[in-house]
């Protein structure tokens, strides 16, 4: 009986194991989804909207979902010390707060992005926000496709495994 249920045990944490990395995946790709969203709105907002940029996020904040959303209000709430730092400096630690953002080129993307808002001429931020939009898009398509396989991976290799230990401890 007590084997019956150490096996029982071991296939749940087989089961839960790849459920949480199937989440944890889940999870980043919605953020980079998120991230993308807000770019464009934040382009459709440079376009339409000559406001200054502690305006333009307020405005952004709202029509944003997700870990943007919390970047936005995070890089709002920081506005205020917009004098004492430059906006590329609060824009970098509103970003470093986002721990759900996955992989270095997604971070260094909206880094670059963050260099050049508010201080070059309005084409050059339009044209540099849609080049980070179509780079997040590219890396979350990627990721969709890469996640399918993993899932896969993950779940098989989870329950192979708590089998193969099943079947040596009974």
């Amino acid at each position: 009986m007590k084997r019956i249920v150490g096996f029982v045990l071991l296939q749940a944490a087989a089961v839960l194991f790849a459920y949480g990395r199937v989440t944890d995946r889940e999870r980043e790709n919605n953020a980079l989804r998120s991230f993308s969203d807000m770019l464009d709105q934040l382009r459709g907002l440079l376009e339409s909207d000559a406001s200054p940029m502690p305006e333009l996020l307020r405005k952004l904040s709202k029509c944003s979902v997700g870990e943007a959303r919390y970047f936005v209000d995070s890089l709002n709430a920081s506005m205020n010390s917009l004098g004492e730092c430059s906006f590329q400096e609060l824009w970098h630690r509103a970003l470093s707060e986002q721990a759900a953002l996955p992989g270095e080129q997604a971070r260094q993307e909206l880094e670059a992005l963050g260099a050049l808002l508010g201080r070059y001429d309005l084409q050059s931020q339009l044209d540099a926000a849609a080049e980070c939009r179509e780079k997040l898009r590219q890396s979350l398509e990627k990721r969709q496709n890469d996640h399918r396989q993993d899932m896969y991976l993950t779940i098989g290799l989870s329950l192979s495994a708590s089998l193969l230990l099943g079947i040596l401890l009974i």
